[in-house]
């Protein structure tokens, strides 16, 4: 604990989540939730009036999957409760590929503060990973692991694979699998050229030389329709 720099009370917390996640299922919003819960992710969002009743509909959606208890509605801690699950939310829309002008408008968060945030959630990710893998804990640890990568990136795990590639990011990545290049085998087998015009010449290239195929020069090629200068 002391060489992750965990605050003691946020490791006996990880750990305690952790021994019951070993026997039930976890999902990628119950471990955002444990992560929000933390002293190290202050300050939390704040929940304006108008947002109570949208959190708490997602509070009673996975109440039973929750590794933290619920505190009574009359408890002082309520609503810093409600606020774990608001930060949560956040998190959850950003793994699900948001842009951040998305999460400014429905979050408030501006990008300075995503990164921030979005920094802190990967040490407690990494944080947690280290302490499931002590005990051994290895499907949880795998979760953790799993969920940092797309907390890093803003990203499903579908996507994975091909962030993989040096100089591909989320944008990239999600316009190749949009247009059927899901993996790295995908990647060796399309034309450079169709490669170049989703990503862009040089890009292209540079991706096909990291599958192990050398691509001297990709031939010119014409859009559906145009015409040279020849043709007048």
């Amino acid at each position: 604990v002391a060489e992750l720099y965990l605050d003691p009370l946020t490791a006996h917390q990880l750990i305690k989540a952790m021994r019951q996640a070993s026997s039930t299922p976890v999902s990628p919003f119950t471990l955002l939730q444990l992560m929000s819960a933390q002293l190290e992710l202050r300050p939390l969002l704040t929940i304006k009036k108008a947002e109570y009743d949208k959190v708490e509909q997602t509070l009673m959606q996975w109440t039973s999957q929750l590794l933290i208890s619920e505190p009574s509605t009359f408890d002082v801690e309520y609503d810093e409760f409600l606020r774990t699950i608001k930060t949560a939310m956040f998190f959850a829309r950003w793994i699900e590929e948001c842009s951040e002008d998305v999460l400014l408008k429905e979050f408030n968060v501006r990008p300075g503060e995503l990164h921030a945030k979005k920094d802190r959630a990967m040490w407690l990710l990494y944080a947690a990973a280290e302490l499931a893998r002590l005990l051994a804990f290895h499907a949880t640890e795998k979760e953790f692991h799993k969920l940092r990568f797309r907390v890093e990136y803003g990203v499903k795990e579908e996507l994975f694979s091909l962030l993989r590639l040096k100089g591909v990011g989320r944008v990239r990545a999600r316009r190749m699998y949009n247009n059927k290049i899901k993996d790295l085998g995908d990647v060796k087998k399309i034309d450079v050229s169709v490669l170049g015009q989703l990503l862009g010449t040089k890009i292209a290239v540079e991706i096909k030389k990291q599958v192990g195929i050398s691509v001297d020069e990709i031939p010119p090629t014409k859009r559906k329709g145009q015409m040279g200068l020849g043709k007048y």
